[in-house]
């Protein structure tokens, strides 16, 4: 057990808590913060309130889950149905049908997590904690799968004045990486023009896990708007890459928050979009071993039309 039961207890992990009026104040938290460093981001966080809202809309509170036991992928799929909260579910799915997964990669836990478990060997999941988002999602989390012993949750630390002490697994990333996730929702633009450290933080912690394990799969659908350069970070060190709320690529480049629309796939991996929703977009390296799950998305994505 990685979080002691005192230790949840103790932050009275309620359904309420993990109700949309948390992730409002994670927003307002982090509008404040951003606030001190002189950055306007008044229409920003309307901005992303709004999405937040639509996404949320249909999750009630009774909705949240205090069993993992009770995230089946029937509830996952309803999920994505109503809400776009897990649409993704459906589409990464054609990969586990044709292609086993040893490790799996994602950087966003959620009850999507439980279908990623149920379905690789391993899981490695990922969250940013920052002075912005703090550590209670991903608290709710450890309490939530830490009776799967193939799971490994891991805080990925980035900012000034963070407790580190509870975390069992943890990075201890540059602060560069904290300014950039600031940065990229309110600019539209890398913080690499200004300092590009943080993309070698992330490259580091990439190597750091494709060093340990066998990583066949990963999945970008994390808190902070650095998306497009984690995406950038796994290739050539992750065959196939998926990545949620992608518009499509034609006017990815158009309001940028997530900065996808600055990607520049690498010639040895092939783009599949399914223009589904909130978007999802894979990124599968075009070799042998691959080409039955390239195949199989195609096919996937044609039967949509």
């Amino acid at each position: 057990m990685i979080v002691s039961q005192k230790d949840i207890s103790s932050n009275n992990y309620s359904e309420s808590k993990l109700s949309a009026r948390f992730y409002v104040a994670i927003f307002v938290q982090k509008e404040s913060l951003l606030m001190n460093w002189g950055i306007r981001m008044k229409t920003t966080c309307f901005t992303m309130l709004s999405i937040l809202f639509a996404l949320l809309a249909n999750v009630s509170e009774a909705t949240w889950i205090n069993s993992a036991e009770e995230i089946t992928e029937e509830f996952l799929l309803e999920t994505g149905s109503s809400s776009g909260y897990t649409e993704h579910i459906a589409h990464i799915k054609q990969v586990f049908k044709k292609f086993y997964v040893r490790t799996f990669l994602e950087f966003g836990c959620g009850f999507s997590t439980k279908y990623f478990i149920d379905n690789s060997e391993n899981v490695i999941s990922v969250e940013f904690v920052t002075p912005g988002s703090g550590p209670d999602w991903l608290k709710y989390c450890i309490e939530l799968y830490q009776d799967y012993p193939e799971w490994t949750p891991i805080a990925y630390f980035a900012g000034p004045g963070l407790d580190t002490s509870w975390a069992t697994h943890k990075y201890l990333g540059m602060d560069s990486v904290y300014r950039a996730c600031a940065y990229q929702p309110v600019h539209r633009l890398s913080y690499a023009l200004i300092d590009p450290s943080f993309l070698s933080d992330l490259d580091n912690f990439v190597r750091e896990q494709t060093a340990l394990y066998d990583i066949d799969m990963a999945f970008v659908d994390c808190g902070v708007c650095i998306r497009g350069d984690l995406v950038q970070t796994l290739f050539q060190h992750v065959p196939i890459i998926a990545a949620h709320d992608v518009a499509p690529k034609d006017i990815r480049h158009l309001d940028d928050v997530y900065g996808y629309g600055r990607i520049v796939v690498p010639p040895n991996y092939i783009e599949i979009y399914v223009p589904i929703g909130m978007g999802t977009a894979f990124w599968i390296k075009n070799e042998a071993p691959y080409l039955g799950v390239i195949e199989e998305l195609k096919k996937y994505v044609n039967s949509k039309k």
